[in-house]
């Protein structure tokens, strides 16, 4: 087996491992984000925020390794980040 043929068939299991880790990480900090934004007493709403992220991180972990196409694996940890992102941007800066 030569170095390319090793480095095609890896390339997938790269992309679902940085996914778990980093994408679970991004979408985990967005939820934080988003209930830190969501609630008045923002200590409490983080502290919330933060024991959900643990499953919210174990979530993404498990769908990045499902049996879905990897765009598909990547769309669905990068838009609702995305959503969640936008959405506490809106809340913080419609609050004031």
């Amino acid at each position: 087996m030569n170095a390319g043929r090793i480095t095609r068939r890896a390339a997938p299991f790269v992309q679902r491992l940085l996914a778990a880790v980093l994408g679970g990480y991004l979408l985990a900090s967005a939820w934080v984000v988003f209930c830190g934004a969501l609630s008045t007493p923002k200590a409490e709403a983080v502290l919330v925020g933060m024991q959900f992220s643990f499953a919210i991180h174990v979530a993404a972990a498990i769908w990045a390794f499902s049996p879905v196409a990897l765009s598909r694996m990547w769309l669905g940890i990068v838009v609702p980040s995305a959503m969640l992102a936008v959405a506490a941007f809106v809340l913080m800066h419609w609050r004031g």
